[in-house]
C-alpha cells in the first residue's frame, strides 16, 4: 500500500504541475494575443471550465501529498515528503486567497471595461499562478525524490 499511496501523490502532483505549467506558458499568453473583448470572453470560458474541475483536483492532490507524507513517517525521505505536502498546501493557500478572488473579478469584468484595469487583474493572477507552478513543481520533485528512497 505504501508504494500505491506515494505513487498516487507523485502522479497527482506531476499531472497538476504539468497542467498548471501548460496554462502559464501556453494558454494565457495565447489569450493575451487576442483582441481585448475576445481575450476577456476566452478567459471567462477558461475560468468557468477550470473552476468546475480544479477545486476537486487541487484538494485531492493536497490530500494525496499529506497521505504520502504520513506514509513515509520513520522512513528515508520523510522530510522531503513533508516538504512536498507543504508546497502543495502553499499552492492551495495562494489559490484560495489570491487566485479565486481574481477569478471572480475576471468573471464579472465588463467586456468593454478599461484595458489598464483588466491587465492589472490578469497580470496579478499570472504572477500568483507562476508562484503556484513553482510550488507544484517543488512538490513533484520532493515527492519523486522521497519515493526514490524506497
Amino acid at each position: 500500500m505504501t508504494k500505491v499511496i506515494q505513487g498516487a501523490a507523485v502522479a497527482m502532483t506531476g499531472l497538476l504541475a504539468g497542467n498548471e505549467l501548460g496554462t502559464l506558458i501556453g494558454s494565457h499568453p495565447a489569450l493575451r494575443s487576442l483582441p481585448r473583448q475576445a481575450e476577456i470572453e476566452a478567459e471567462r470560458a477558461l475560468t468557468r471550465q477550470l473552476g468546475a474541475i480544479m477545486p476537486f483536483y487541487m484538494s485531492a492532490t493536497f490530500a494525496s501529498t499529506v497521505a504520502a507524507a504520513l506514509d513515509r513517517r520513520g522512513a528515508r525521505g520523510f522530510g522531503r515528503a513533508v516538504a512536498g505536502a507543504g508546497a502543495t498546501a502553499g499552492m492551495l493557500a495562494i489559490t484560495l486567497v489570491g487566485n479565486v478572488p481574481l477569478n471572480k473579478r475576471t468573471m464579472s469584468y465588463p467586456s468593454d471595461g478599461e484595458r489598464r484595469e483588466w491587465e492589472q487583474i490578469r497580470r496579478r493572477w499570472e504572477l500568483l499562478h507562476g508562484t503556484r507552478v513553482l510550488l507544484d513543481l517543488a512538490a513533484f520533485g520532493c515527492l519523486t525524490s522521497a519515493l526514490a528512497d524506497g
